[in-house]
């Protein structure tokens, strides 16, 4: 019983009704043939319907209670588990024992009462190979003693031990056939919890990556969104700082007014994420992220938005545009933000580049700026890799690819070589549009 879990399995309130009325009918059928069956029949025919009895209400009794997960085996189990333990082998010992009580009655007196025993004996088998936790090796045990205890029912009936009927070979083939149709209909209840089980495990895990998907989700807003107010914060205080140095308070004033913008927009779309992160919208039917289709005006104006407060930051647009996806909108711009939050860290100061190529079965996205030597990369040490990584994401999600990394002349988006600039760090993104 340490290795082998038998569990009562739950029941139903029809179920119950339905064992209820086969417990009755059974058990007047008993009383009337009663008289003309030896006592030892009688009473052992009695314990099984009594152990089959008891075994149904505590099954009603698991079902009202909802029924306990099976505890995980083994002497490390939580002391706050070990009170279930217990109470799970308790219940692995009643059920096989009810189940050992309703075998042997069934078996023994199938061939005595003309068959009537062979409703236990039904009962039994299909309980035992409909559980999936049995494993076959006991249930086909069980099922080639039953067979053996009818033979010996039999036995006991021709020897005059059961009273005065004679056993026929064919009411013993028609039980032993009962016998293995009981064993299919068990096979087949196991299978169907098996399914069931499969299922609720499948969905399970369904939701558990829908709700990581989410959190890498909200993950990934929050990032872009403090990379690139808090960088850009950094350098226009850094600005400020200089300016103040030579005693440029006017210019130093934009600079803090524009740094206050960041700090603005940088608040609400936290508070956007963190509202998302509580109440997560309900994915649409569509599959595509966005019902409607975004013009590919707001996304230039998005992207001119994000880049109006920096310095030296351009945006060329080239190719015939065209309204694209919400999912694929939402990507362009993160996109742009990233490249532009990696150039403030690694090339403070120096010109961005940012491109925006519509081709005809795609849109392609580049922001290219100088490398820096490293001792003017004094934010560089401060990122942790998760932006690439997220707009990576981003456009797997859509079927697109994501480049990144140093290439010296490089063609920009003009078609022009980038020449005697030097090398150049490259943040390409395309996705099909």
């Amino acid at each position: 019983m340490s290795r082998i879990l038998l569990r009562i399995q739950p029941m139903t309130g029809w179920s119950a009704v339905v064992n209820t009325a086969g417990l009755l009918a059974v058990g007047w059928v008993l009383w009337r043939v009663a008289p003309e069956t030896a006592p030892w029949v009688v009473w052992l025919f009695g314990a099984g319907l009594a152990a089959w009895a008891v075994r149904m209400v505590l099954a009603v009794r698991i079902a009202a209670v909802g029924g306990d997960p099976a505890p995980q085996p083994g002497p490390e189990a939580a002391p706050a588990d070990r009170p279930a333990a217990g109470r799970h082998r308790a219940q692995a010992r009643a059920a096989a024992i009810l189940l050992a009580v309703m075998g042997l009655a069934g078996s023994l007196t199938a061939v005595p009462t003309q068959g009537l025993g062979t409703a236990l004996l039904v009962a039994a088998v299909i309980m035992l190979t409909g559980d999936p936790a049995v494993p076959p090796g006991l249930w086909i045990a069980a099922a080639i003693l039953a067979a053996l205890g009818v033979a010996a029912g039999a036995l006991l009936t021709a020897a005059g031990f059961a009273g005065s009927l004679t056993p026929s070979a064919l009411g013993l083939i028609t039980i032993l056939a009962a016998l293995a149709l009981a064993v299919v209909v068990g096979l087949g209840r196991r299978a169907q919890r098996v399914l069931l089980a499969e299922r609720e495990r499948a969905s399970a895990e369904t939701l558990r990556a829908q709700a990581a998907a989410h959190r890498i989700a909200i993950a990934r807003d929050l990032h872009d969104v403090l990379a690139h107010s808090l960088g850009g914060l950094v350098v226009q205080l850094d600005a400020v700082e200089a300016l103040l140095d030579v005693g440029d308070t006017e210019r130093a004033a934009a600079r803090v007014a524009a740094a206050r913008g960041l700090a603005v927009e940088g608040l609400g779309e936290a508070r956007e994420a963190v509202r998302a992160l509580r109440e997560p919208e309900p994915e649409p039917e569509t599959g595509s992220g966005s019902a409607d289709p975004v013009a590919p005006s707001v996304v230039e104006t998005r992207i001119r938005a994000l880049i109006a407060a920096e310095q030296g930051v351009r945006l060329d647009v080239h190719g015939v545009s065209r309204p694209v996806s919400g999912v694929l909108a939402e990507a362009l711009v993160r996109a742009v933000q990233e490249g532009v939050s990696n150039a403030r860290k690694h090339a403070p100061g120096a010109s961005v580049r940012v491109g925006l190529v519509w081709h005809p079965d795609r849109v392609e996205c580049t922001i290219e700026n100088p490398v820096m030597p490293a001792q003017d990369r004094v934010l560089a040490a401060t990122g942790g890799g998760y932006g690439l990584r997220g707009v990576r994401e981003r456009f797997a999600v859509l079927g697109g690819t994501v480049q990144a990394g140093v290439a010296a002349g490089l063609e920009n988006t003009a078609g022009n070589t980038a020449g005697n600039a030097g090398d150049r760090f490259v943040l390409r993104a395309e996705a099909p549009a």
